[in-house]
C-alpha cells in the first residue's frame, strides 16, 4: 500500500532530521512532493532547474548548517547530477552527507516508457559504480525509517552522498484544494542592468587576479566567498599566499562547473551574519543559466553573485565562449536579481560591492592576460571544508 506523504513526513523524514529538500520532481514522488510544496516554505524546499543544482544547494547547505538535505530525482536524472556529486559531494573530495531520493522508472520491462528502457534496468549498476549506497524503500514506513536512519548513519560516517530507492506507487497522491502557487521569500522584480563602462573592449584595465584582488578588499571581517573551479580558485588561493591571508573565508569548489552559485545559495541557507560573494566564471554562469534564472528571485539580500568576463575558457587553453559581450548584457537584463551591475574597472566594481543592498548580480569584464602555471591548493578537500566550516562557528 503507497505511503501517505505527511505520514511518511512525519514518521520517517522528520525523525531523522530530514526537513529540507532541493530536486526535479518525478511521477514516482509525485505525492511526496506535491505534500512538499504545499506544507514547505522557499527556505525548505526548492524545486532546481537541473538535478546537479540540487546537489550542489544541499552541499552549501550542509557546509553552513552541519544539516543534511535531501535530494530528489528521477532516475534518468541522475546523470546530471554526477558532476557535483562525483567533484564536490563524493568521499574521495569534499566527503559532503546527503540523501538521494530516487524515483525508479523502468524497473521492470512491464513499467518501461521507451526513455527508460536503458536507464531503469542500469539505476542500481550505476549508483555501484559511483560508490554511492543505496537501499529501496522498504514498504512498512516503521522499517522505511530505520532504513533511512542507516543510510544516514553511513552518509556521516563514510562522508558520501546515499541513496534511497522509490519504485512506483510508493507514495499515495497528495489532495490539496488547488495547485500551489510559486512563492518567493523576496519580492522578485527584473530591473535595468547598470553599466559602468569606462573602456574600450580591447583596452581592458582589470585581469582576472586584479578582479579578485579588489573583491577580497572589498569583503569585511564577517564576509564569506565561495570561488569556482579552476582559474577563479586557483587565483584566489595565489592571492591568500601572497597577501598572508587566511583561506579559511573562502571555499575552493575545484569542480561542478556551472554550480558555484548554488553552492553559495546552500551556504547563505545557514548564514546571515554577513555577505557572500559567489566568484564566478563566465562560461560557469552560461553552463547552467537556468538554474541562476529561478535561484536569483528567491536569493538573500547577503548574496552576491560576480561574474568574471573574459570571454574564454581559460583553464582549458582559451577556447572562446561563444557569447557577445552585449549578448551577455542582454540575458543579464532578464534575470530576476535585484540589483545588476556590468563594470569593467576597480572603481565600477568597488561602487557595485558597495551599492549591493539585494540579490545582486555584478559582470566583471576583464582583459585576457593570465599568469601561467597557478598553484592548486596544497590542503586537501577535506582540510578545505573543514577550516571553512569551522570558520563559520
Amino acid at each position: 500500500m503507497p505511503f501517505d506523504p505527511k505520514r511518511f513526513d512525519q514518521v520517517a523524514l522528520r525523525p531523522n532530521g530530514i526537513d529540507t529538500a532541493f530536486g526535479v520532481p518525478d511521477t514516482n514522488l509525485s505525492g511526496l512532493l506535491t505534500f512538499f510544496s504545499a506544507t514547505k516554505p522557499v527556505s525548505k524546499h526548492i524545486v532546481t532547474a537541473n538535478e546537479g543544482a540540487a546537489v550542489a544547494l544541499a552541499a552549501g547547505y550542509y557546509l553552513s548548517t552541519g544539516n543534511i538535505a535531501m535530494v530528489y530525482m528521477q532516475n534518468s536524472g541522475l546523470a546530471n547530477a554526477l558532476s557535483p556529486l562525483q567533484s564536490i559531494a563524493a568521499k574521495e573530495v569534499f566527503g559532503i552527507p546527503m540523501l538521494l531520493l530516487i524515483g525508479w522508472r523502468g524497473k521492470s520491462a512491464e513499467e518501461e516508457e521507451l526513455q527508460d528502457a536503458a536507464v531503469g534496468p542500469r539505476l542500481l549498476g550505476n549508483l555501484e559504480t559511483n560508490g554511492i549506497p543505496y537501499q529501496e524503500i522498504p514498504t512498512c514506513i516503521h522499517r522505511a525509517r530505520e532504513a533511512i536512519a542507516r543510510l544516514l548513519g553511513r552518509s556521516v560516517q563514510e562522508k558520501t552522498p546515499v541513496a534511497l530507492i522509490a519504485p512506483r506507487d510508493t507514495f499515495a497522491e497528495y489532495e490539496v484544494d488547488e495547485t500551489p502557487e510559486f512563492t518567493s521569500s523576496i519580492k522578485v522584480s527584473y530591473p535595468g542592468i547598470t553599466e559602468w563602462i569606462s573602456w574600450s573592449p580591447s583596452h581592458l584595465p582589470l585581469s582576472r587576479k586584479d578582479t579578485i584582488r579588489c573583491i577580497m578588499g572589498q569583503m569585511a571581517a564577517q564576509d564569506l566567498s565561495v570561488s569556482s573551479l579552476g582559474g577563479n580558485t586557483r587565483e584566489y588561493y595565489m592571492l591568500c599566499k601572497e597577501m598572508n591571508r587566511p583561506i579559511n573565508r573562502n571555499f575552493f569548489c575545484l569542480g561542478a562547473m556551472g554550480h558555484v552559485y548554488a553552492l553559495s545559495y546552500g551556504v547563505s541557507m545557514g548564514f546571515s551574519s554577513g555577505r557572500i560573494f559567489c566568484i564566478d566564471g563566465d562560461g560557469s554562469f552560461l553552463m547552467h543559466a537556468g538554474n541562476n534564472v529561478l535561484l536569483a528571485g528567491t536569493a538573500p539580500s547577503n548574496l552576491i553573485h560576480i561574474v568574471i568576463y573574459n570571454g574564454v575558457h581559460a583553464s582549458t587553453g582559451n577556447h572562446p565562449v561563444a557569447i557577445r559581450r552585449e549578448n551577455l548584457i542582454s540575458l543579464a537584463r532578464g534575470l530576476p536579481y535585484e540589483q545588476k551591475f556590468f563594470v569593467d574597472d576597480a572603481e565600477g566594481l568597488e561602487n557595485a560591492c558597495k551599492c549591493a543592498e539585494g540579490s545582486t548580480l555584478i559582470v566583471v569584464a576583464v582583459n585576457r592576460l593570465l599568469q601561467k602555471d597557478l598553484p592548486a591548493p596544497s590542503e586537501s578537500p577535506h582540510e578545505l571544508k573543514n577550516v571553512f566550516m569551522r570558520s563559520l562557528l
